[in-house]
């Protein structure tokens, strides 16, 4: 078994271009599974955060579709 690269919240933040703040918020709501490294710190594995991309990917499709579909039905 491949061993998993762990990321601090400093480096998911990094590579997902937004704030700190924001990576806690989605490990605080449970979006962004992680497991907490002493008071205040977290690690995060890669293949959660892949996965957690991802997910919000085919959200976004979905949404857009719904749009497109509302879209459709008001022409």
């Amino acid at each position: 078994m491949q061993d998993d690269k762990m990321l601090t919240v400093e480096e998911v933040a990094e590579w997902m271009r937004v704030n700190e703040k924001t990576v806690r918020n989605w490990i605080a709501s449970g979006e962004l599974p992680a497991f907490p490294i002493g008071k205040r710190g977290y690690r995060v594995s890669e293949t959660d955060l892949r996965s957690f991309v991802e997910a919000r990917k085919q959200r976004l499709q979905r949404l857009q579709r719904q749009g497109s579909d509302d879209e459709k039905d008001t022409e």
